[in-house]
C-alpha cells in the first residue's frame, strides 16, 4: 500500500505517570486506554499529536495513571482525505507509543503494560469512537 504521508520526525513531548496506592495485591481491574490523534496542516506538512491516557475512574480503578503524547511532522507525498492521513499517522506512530508505555511501566518496577493492538482505520473519527476520544 502506497503511503500518502512520510514521517519526517517525532518526539515524545509529554509523559505523566502516577502510581495508585489504593490498588490492593490480587485486585482485579480493567485498563481502558483512551487514544487521541489530532492533526494540523500547513501546505505540504502535517503536524500530528498522538496521545494515550489511562486514568483512574472511581467506578473502575486502575493501578496507575499515565499519559504519553507524541508530536510528529509528516510530509505530504500524495493528496488524500484527512482520515487517510490520520490512519497512516496512527499506523506509523502507534508502535512508538506502545513501546514508550511498556518502557515507562517496566521502569516503574511494575509489570509492563503493553497497549493493545489497534486497527488504524477504526481509530479514526469515522471509525470506532471508543478508541478515539
Amino acid at each position: 500500500m502506497e503511503k500518502h504521508a512520510k514521517l519526517i520526525t517525532y518526539k515524545i513531548n509529554e509523559i505523566e505517570y502516577k502510581f495508585n496506592e489504593g490498588i490492593k495485591p490480587g485486585e482485579k481491574f480493567q485498563i481502558t486506554p483512551k487514544i487521541e490523534c489530532k492533526m494540523g496542516r500547513n501546505d505540504k506538512t502535517l503536524f500530528i499529536n498522538l496521545s494515550v491516557r489511562i486514568n483512574e475512574d472511581i467506578s473502575s480503578p486502575v493501578p496507575f495513571n499515565i499519559k504519553v503524547a507524541i508530536f510528529s511532522t509528516f510530509a505530504v507525498v500524495e493528496e488524500a482525505d484527512q482520515q487517510v492521513y490520520i490512519a497512516e499517522a496512527i499506523e506509523t506512530l502507534y508502535p512508538f507509543l506502545r513501546a514508550a508505555v511498556a518502557s515507562i511501566t517496566a521502569n516503574c518496577n511494575i509489570p509492563p503494560y503493553v497497549l493493545p493492538i489497534i486497527n488504524p482505520e477504526s481509530a479514526t473519527p469515522e471509525g470506532n469512537k471508543e478508541k478515539l476520544n
